[in-house]
């Protein structure tokens, strides 16, 4: 008996400890900064859309061997940033020092557990030199440090690597170096969100007002919002009856057939979806999506984001999920892809084979957002309706 009292004193403690950690840790959901969930990794070959292959941003991937060559880079830009905004390096770095304990908190407890706190800061401070330097000189490109063998030849590599889940800086340091120098953050993620548009005309899915008010997380968030921030919410839920039948998925092909026609949605933001239902003919219509090696790694972080930070379903926090998933279940041959092409609904340099390829492997490792399910319902629906207004036609 005293045995038994003497381990429960401990395993009581050990208990009390770990909920407290996970309840502040799940506090913070929103602004930590996440590693790329474990569920998700199979959808991109040897990483590629996940692990930087050039700059290391914050603690996840600092130190690779292959990511060095620009490790040299940015000392030079920070005394760049420094001497440009006018100030001391002593003087930027020191204000740094002084978040450096918040923005430690953003990380997995341990990947950052080997740095000192002034380790920790110099890795900030030299990361948020970079990326900021980075950002003004892809707007203004006025910077020769940016214009040098290493860096131009990796431009698609930088994309990628600033918009990946673990290669995120922490808004709060970003925020710090901003108050130096006139970052032109807003018109930057305006442009590269026009990067999925399709047509010649560039979309404003924010006004710039609302966007300068919002606080995101971090770079990758920041996108996010920006692409999707005034959607609004599913308008229903899906019955349980439906998700417990839930297997009626249809390519485009198969829709085409049974008279539901694809059409280009003209809603501003990205990842929109509705289907109209007739008599005989139905519509389903989404955003239009252009797709590059890039644009398709910032989806793929993005909907890594979700999986990390949607607390609720399906209250959805899926909405680029949702999206893909539709994609995909749209995609289930190679004549499918064809067809959206055809219709305008897909524009890309990958071939349709690479399209389908990662699509569908997309689909088979994505959280099934509640938006994406509602669209299912409603094409179910159509189905139905349409089998009794052929047997009505039929017998009148």
């Amino acid at each position: 008996m005293g045995a038994t009292s003497e381990t429960l004193i401990p395993i009581q403690e050990l208990v009390r400890k770990t909920t407290e950690k996970l309840e502040a840790n799940f506090s913070k959901i929103g602004t930590k900064i996440h590693r790329f969930p474990r569920g998700l990794r199979f959808v991109s070959k040897h990483d590629r859309y996940i692990a930087p292959s050039f700059v290391a941003l914050g603690p996840y991937h600092h130190g690779l061997a292959q990511l060095q060559e620009v490790e040299e880079v940015k000392h030079a830009v920070a005394h760049y940033f420094c001497m440009q905004s006018g100030n001391s390096v002593e003087e930027v770095h020191g204000k740094i020092l002084s978040v450096a304990g918040e923005a430690r908190g953003c990380y997995a407890e341990d990947a950052v557990s080997g740095f000192s706190h002034a380790e920790f800061a110099a890795m900030m401070f030299l990361d948020g030199c970079f990326l900021l330097c980075y950002i003004h000189d892809f707007m203004y490109a006025e910077s020769a440090l940016f214009s040098n063998r290493a860096v131009l030849s990796t431009g698609p590599c930088m994309l990628r690597d600033i918009f990946m889940l673990e290669n995120q800086l922490p808004w709060l340091v970003l925020e710090v170096l901003m108050t130096f120098t006139d970052i032109p953050m807003c018109q930057f993620v305006v442009n590269i969100a026009s990067t999925f548009d399709t047509g010649w005309i560039q979309i404003t899915r924010l006004p710039e007002n609302e966007l300068r008010r919002y606080r995101p997380p971090h770079l990758l968030g920041f996108l996010r919002y920006y692409l999707i921030g005034n959607m609004p919410l599913t308008p229903k839920v899906p019955s349980r009856a439906f998700i417990r039948k839930f297997a009626l998925a249809s390519g485009a092909i198969e829709l085409a057939e049974i008279g539901v026609k694809l059409t280009a949605s003209n809603k501003r933001w990205l990842a929109d979806m509705s289907v109209q239902k007739g008599y005989l003919a139905g519509e389903l219509s989404l955003t239009p999506l252009f797709l590059n090696d890039y644009t398709a790694s910032w989806l793929v972080n993005m909907a890594g984001l979700e999986a990390c930070t949607s607390t609720g379903w399906p209250s959805d926090g899926y909405n680029i999920s949702s999206y893909l998933s539709l994609i995909a279940m749209l995609m289930d041959k190679e004549e499918a892809v064809h067809e959206l092409r055809a219709k305008r609904l897909v524009r890309s340099f990958f071939s349709n084979q690479e399209m389908l390829d990662l699509f569908k492997g997309l689909a088979c490792h994505l959280r099934l957002g509640c938006g994406y399910i509602v669209i299912l319902e409603k094409i179910d629906d159509y189905k139905c309706e349409r089998h009794v207004w052929i047997v009505l036609h039929k017998f009148f």
